[in-house]
């Protein structure tokens, strides 16, 4: 027997046993029909365009839920951020009521002894002289008030 084997492209050896002729033959029809279903199933162009079509389908499931997640998770995050900034919010109008009740403390003084001394003049003086010193009263609490809100 000669080895053919050690020229290029030449077949392999043929062993001179039948079980070894009989075993060789098994693994060549096993790898020829590996090889004609690997050429049926790239020949199979409606297989394959079904299976690409499934992972596209898959790829696109998988992105949606991924998108739905972070979708989720942010508009978590707004709300969180959003309740954040509002209850600063309702904290500075807190402060800033506080403290515009206590710089009107002053003016509502003001405003009483104005009308006190309104209500003082108008019993001494007659009624032109009471409306007029109203007015003044008004009017002084009117500068007061406007002084303070442009301070603020």
């Amino acid at each position: 027997m000669t080895d053919r084997s050690a020229e290029p492209g030449a077949q392999p050896a043929v062993p001179d046993d039948p079980e070894q002729l009989r075993q060789e033959i098994e693994r060549t029809r096993e790898q020829l029909g590996e090889t004609v279903e690997a050429l049926v199933a790239k020949t199979d162009v409606k297989a394959r365009a079904k299976e690409r079509a499934n992972q596209l389908s898959q790829t696109l499931k998988d992105r949606t839920a991924q998108a739905k997640e972070q979708t989720a998770a942010r508009a978590a995050q707004a709300k969180e951020q959003t309740t954040a900034r509002a209850a600063q919010a309702r904290g500075r109008l807190a402060g800033k009521t506080a403290d515009a009740r206590s710089a009107a403390q002053p003016v509502q003084r003001a405003a009483q002894q104005v009308t006190q001394r309104a209500s003082a003049v108008a019993s001494q003086r007659s009624g032109l002289v009471a409306v007029a010193a109203a007015v003044a009263g008004a009017a002084v609490v009117g500068i007061i008030v406007i002084r303070w809100r442009r301070r603020r």
